[in-house]
């Protein structure tokens, strides 16, 4: 775990403001999974059917891959009347369907996999990103780094000012997450000369402003 922290404060009448940010970093473990099905064709039931026949292609993989209901979040499908004319003087309208499939994956090579059939089977609308389930664990690290270092500043300037902090008015918080980013060490390696054989890692961020009361 690496921390990052930056500070910065602003007075105000019988307030004192901190801002502080900390950062945690865990293990990208998970793959978010984002498929685009698509389909065209001169009339809406056509491109329908098409749109179900690729449907029908997504479904039967993710049973093949056992990938649990719970892992599969999905939009309704849309279907939308367009012109193509950008590269001819005469327009022709097509109709197009699309549904956007978010796959939360934990096995790397199930992942790609599942690209590869989904190349094989005219797919071409979809992407990666990495995810980590210990974010939440992250998150909480990084928010009671971020707090602490926010005591410690306004401890600081309150002593440095002669100022005697009686309580807090208000707190905000809010996370971020970043990546990912190749571990620094790695204990062992495949054989098979893939990137995804690379452990790596995601950032989780945490920052807080907090409002400290003082007195004389």
């Amino acid at each position: 775990i690496s921390l990052v922290v930056s500070t910065a404060c602003a007075h105000a009448q019988n307030v004192i403001n901190i801002n502080a940010s900390a950062k945690v970093v865990v293990p990208a473990d998970q793959i978010s999974f984002s498929i685009n099905l698509n389909a065209e064709a001169e009339n809406p039931q056509e491109a329908y059917d098409l749109h179900k026949k690729r449907e029908q292609v997504l479904v039967e993989l993710l049973k093949k891959h056992d990938v649990e209901e719970e892992n599969i979040n999905f939009e309704p499908i849309s279907i939308s009347r367009i012109s193509h004319s950008q590269y001819s003087s005469s327009s022709k309208d097509v109709v197009r369907t699309t549904q956007n499939v978010t796959l939360s994956l934990d096995d790397f090579d199930t992942y790609e996999q599942i690209q590869l059939t989904l190349i094989g089977s005219d797919f071409d609308e979809f992407n990666g990103n990495f995810m980590s389930s210990e974010a939440e664990r992250g998150e909480e690290q990084a928010l009671q780094q971020a707090l602490t270092t926010a005591r410690e500043k306004a401890a600081t300037i309150a002593q440095a000012t002669g100022l005697s902090i009686s309580g807090i008015k208000n707190i905000s918080y809010s996370y971020n997450q970043s990546g990912p980013r190749p571990l620094m060490e790695r204990s062992a390696m495949k054989a098979s000369n893939s990137l995804m054989d690379f452990a790596q890692t995601v950032s989780v961020s945490a920052n807080v402003s907090v409002t400290y009361n003082f007195q004389q």
